[in-house]
């Protein structure tokens, strides 16, 4: 009770909210059906949540929660707007064999009016399979953070940079040799995640880098990966 009661982030996080809102999405891709040319493929998410209900409760003068906020059938909803871009570039080599891959990833979410902050489910979080590989699942950051917390790892702001180099080893096994560098960070300064704001002065302070290899297990109508990677650079120290 004492935690809920000091950590706001933790308590927001965790309690019952309600997301209604909208979602556009953009997806290109040049890249042609052979696969054996240079290409590119960049998409595009925005997303915004409460801003019709918050602007019908002012309009028709709804009261609030004794907190201040406003609620749907006993419910706070979230208000907030949401957008990540994700731009990657692959490059064949003279061979047609082996390629090299660059993938930029940002994202930032700002929560506002009847938020504070934004939805669990909605964070961004770095470590895992698909990000950040030298981390377990949503161990990164925010920010240097350094704490020995059980607790997922969520953050406002998601900037990445991932570099991959694939060859081939045989028939449809594949190698890999990569780099990620990339963090999260808070909006606002929190008390769950001290030293995880972001910051202009010192955020590219606080990137981390990993480095690992893996395997590529080609079969044409899906591949499977395994994946090696070890911190080089830790953001917490």
């Amino acid at each position: 009770i004492l935690e809920e009661e000091t950590n706001k982030r933790l308590k927001e996080q965790y309690s019952d909210h309600m997301i209604l809102g909208l979602n556009y999405s953009i997806i290109f891709s040049n890249q042609e059906t052979t696969g054996l040319k240079n290409f590119e493929y960049f998409r595009a998410n925005i997303e915004t949540s409460g801003n019709l209900l918050y602007g019908l409760n002012s309009l028709f003068g709804s009261s609030k929660s004794p907190e201040g906020y406003y609620e749907l059938v006993g419910v706070r909803y979230s208000q907030y707007v949401r957008a990540d871009f994700d731009f990657r570039q692959y490059y064949m080599m003279k061979n047609r064999k082996s390629s090299l891959a660059t993938r930029i990833y940002v994202g930032l979410g700002l929560p506002y009016l009847n938020s504070e902050e934004i939805p669990y489910e909605r964070g961004f979080y770095a470590g895992g399979a698909n990000g950040m590989r030298g981390w377990a699942f949503r161990t990164l950051g925010p920010g240097s953070f350094n704490g020995t917390d059980q607790y997922e790892r969520i953050g406002d702001i998601h900037l990445e940079y991932n570099l991959e180099y694939r060859f081939p080893i045989y028939n449809f096994f594949h190698g890999a040799i990569f780099a990620d560098l990339g963090n999260i960070w808070t909006y606002n300064q929190s008390e769950t995640f001290p030293n995880g704001q972001f910051k202009f002065n010192r955020f590219y302070k606080e990137i981390a880098t990993d480095l690992g290899f893996g395997f590529r297990f080609d079969f044409q109508f899906f591949i499977f990966r395994i994946d090696f990677a070890a911190p080089i650079v830790d953001s917490s120290y």
